[in-house]
């Protein structure tokens, strides 16, 4: 069953978040949440806090038709321990439907833990 978007009848900053590991390794992705529709998306923040080492990491968060909507691989740098704040992609702004947001690990990593929080306003509709 796929997961419903949450919103909050207030004007408040909204969040989903979820941790990925170097296991993580789906290429379909990793469900972090779902967006709802008229929502503006804010940019995203990742705090790895073991880097991913072996192989060739990358770890992106995105959606089912753009992996790196909302971060890049380069922007997260998930061979680099660290908090990295204000990562941005293509996706950012106003979405029209409920938007499914996804980790996506690839790479062949042997170790790597990362925390994503993807921050969104939903609008008062």
């Amino acid at each position: 069953m796929a997961t419903p978007p949450r919103k909050l009848e207030s004007q408040v900053t909204h969040g989903i978040r979820r941790r990925v590991s170097f296991s993580d390794n789906a290429s379909a992705g990793v469900e972090i949440g779902v967006i709802p529709a008229g929502s503006h998306v804010r940019p995203v923040s990742v705090s790895v806090e073991t880097a991913f080492t072996g192989g060739t990491p990358s770890v992106t968060v995105g959606t089912t038709a753009v992996p790196a909507a909302f971060a890049t691989s380069t922007g997260i740098a998930p061979g680099t321990a660290g908090y990295k704040a204000g990562l941005t992609g293509t996706g950012q702004g106003n979405v029209t439907a409920d938007t499914p947001v996804l980790a996506f690990v690839s790479g062949g990593a042997t170790a790597g833990l990362a925390d994503i929080y993807v921050e969104f306003y939903p609008h008062p509709l």
